[in-house]
């Protein structure tokens, strides 16, 4: 019976009774937070860098963060012999108007420091089923990538309750391994502290990786890593050709040799209009405006006039979209974890599932180059993204970096004992500072239980019955003793029973010889 209020003035009066005990209601599993370098930070007319901002789409992030880099590429003509014999160059054209008339072979080099993936890796987790999350801008497309700036970033995100990845891609294209290495430990040890979130971490050098270097590469990569908090931590490989950008993203300014450019479309245009001397005056003069064309509707209209009349040019921003288009994989697997969560239940491994927007993988992995990373010696599991006919590329691993616990080896053990700890403790601070008696632990226990009961119906947990999936326990003799409630301690004991994926099926087959018996 609830206690009456004293009343002193006569009339009738309305108590509301609740018809419900105390819930615990299930927080979200899929919000992550993007942390890196954009092309603007603005919220309503007011700078926001090294601020958490949460977004519910792409179109949100542009609005406060703007689009994509301007990525810049140097022409280097390729003078070895050998390399122009084997095909190891970008492009050739025929220069008739040197002083030895051949053939010129020539690389299109991305620019150092160039390259920010930020807002191609929203593209690509929106893509793949991704929803809200938070961005941390910590400097523009102008800023130097450096190691203390993201690390920084990441102190912001770690004062803001409700994200629960970080995801930090831009990272990948720090000068040295090093430096990823404070990056990704940084990343752990703050999953570490707080226990409410994981990192989504990928393979430093999976671009340029070969079958000869893939050994040292993933071992350098893992040894970066330390041994702190590795069970929050999940690494994907290799990196991904990706579709999000469009050829039209790209025009004759994202190469940045002027003269040398100049004097491959010179050439091009005297091998394509020779016989035609009026269109090759045209072209040459379009070409020579290349550098002194500055508005940008300028630059958009010689951009079209110089590709319709070479399309050799075309081709090179074919080889640059192509070379632009190989992202991290962390981006996508964010998508896919919220995919994952809101279509089959934090509980099931977000693996053997289909990549949507990636076109391929930057490197092809057989099963015996799995094995290696899938259950090393020292346990760190690197997930594999593979190609499959007709499948396209598919996420071929649910492994934590600490593969070596039985405890949490697998990616939805981990993220499924988050996801039931975090919730109950919201659920738990009502009681802080409740009686310490035998009322508060039955309404504790009651509470527990029915949202473990809610979470093994739907396939959570493992067992025949909600008894074998857990169990639920508070009280005096039980988890506590009569010191622990005089010094104000209310224990409550939960043990689960959680599912672990069919990770190695195996066929038997046996003949039966006919008229032989069994």
């Amino acid at each position: 019976m609830p206690i009456r209020t004293a009343r002193k003035t006569p009339g009738v009066y309305v108590t509301e009774l609740d018809a419900f005990p105390p819930s615990v209601v299930g927080i979200q599993t899929a919000v992550p937070a993007f942390i890196g370098y954009t092309k603007t930070a603005t919220l309503s007319g007011k700078p926001i860098p090294n601020k958490p901002v949460l977004i519910n789409s792409l179109a949100d992030y542009e609005q406060i963060f703007g689009g994509a880099p301007d990525p810049t590429f140097d022409l280097t003509e390729v003078t070895d012999t050998t390399k122009q014999k084997s095909g190891d160059y970008d492009f050739k054209v025929y220069d008739s108007a040197g002083a030895t008339p051949g053939w010129k072979y020539y690389d299109l080099v991305p620019k150092a420091g160039t390259k920010y993936v930020l807002f191609n890796s929203l593209r690509l987790f929106y893509a793949n089923g991704g929803g809200t999350a938070y961005i941390v801008s910590v400097g523009d497309y102008t800023s130097t990538l450096e190691a203390a700036t993201l690390v920084g970033g990441l102190d912001i995100i770690a004062e803001q309750v409700g994200p629960t990845m970080l995801v930090v891609p831009d990272a990948v294209n720090l000068t040295a391994l090093a430096d990823y290495g404070t990056v990704a430990t940084a990343m752990l040890a703050q999953c570490g502290a707080l226990q409410d979130r994981v990192a989504v971490l990928d393979v430093y050098g999976s671009a340029s990786v070969t079958q000869t270097t893939l050994p040292t590469v993933i071992s350098d990569y893992r040894g970066v890593l330390g041994s702190k908090f590795l069970n929050y931590g999940m690494t994907y490989f290799p990196f991904l050709h990706t579709t999000v950008q469009e050829l039209s993203d790209f025009d004759y300014t994202n190469i940045q040799t002027d003269a040398t450019l100049k004097t491959i479309l010179l050439a091009e245009s005297a091998n394509l209009y020779t016989n035609a001397p009026s269109r090759k005056t045209a072209v040459d003069a379009d070409i020579a405006k290349i550098g002194t064309v500055t508005a940008p509707e300028d630059i958009q209209v010689l951009n079209q006039n110089l590709t319709a009349a070479l399309p050799l040019l075309t081709d090179m921003l074919r080889i640059i979209s192509r070379k632009d288009d190989v992202l991290p994989s962390s981006g996508a697997m964010a998508g896919i974890y919220t995919w994952n969560d809101t279509n089959r239940g934090v509980w099931n491994a977000p693996a053997n599932v289909s990549l949507t927007g990636v076109t391929s993988t930057t490197f092809k992995l057989n099963n015996e180059q799995q094995a290696d990373l899938n259950v090393p010696v020292d346990g760190k599991a690197v997930n594999a993204v593979r190609e499959f006919v007709g499948r396209g590329s598919v996420v071929w691993g649910a492994r934590t970096l600490d593969g070596n616990s039985n405890d949490w080896r697998y990616i939805q053990v981990r993220r499924t004992l988050t996801y039931a700890e975090q919730s109950i403790k919201a659920a738990l601070d009502r009681f802080v500072f409740a009686a310490n008696d035998g009322n508060t632990w039955a309404s504790v226990t009651s509470m527990v239980s029915s949202f473990l009961q809610g979470l093994w119906s739907q396939g959570g947990l493992l067992g025949a019955t909600a008894s074998d999936a857990f169990s639920v326990e508070c009280g005096l003799g039980s988890t506590m003793t009569a010191q622990d409630v005089l010094e104000g301690y209310m224990v409550v004991q939960v043990t689960l029973q959680m599912i672990r994926p069919a990770e190695f099926i195996e066929l038997t087959f046996k003949q039966k010889m006919e008229g032989a018996s069994a």
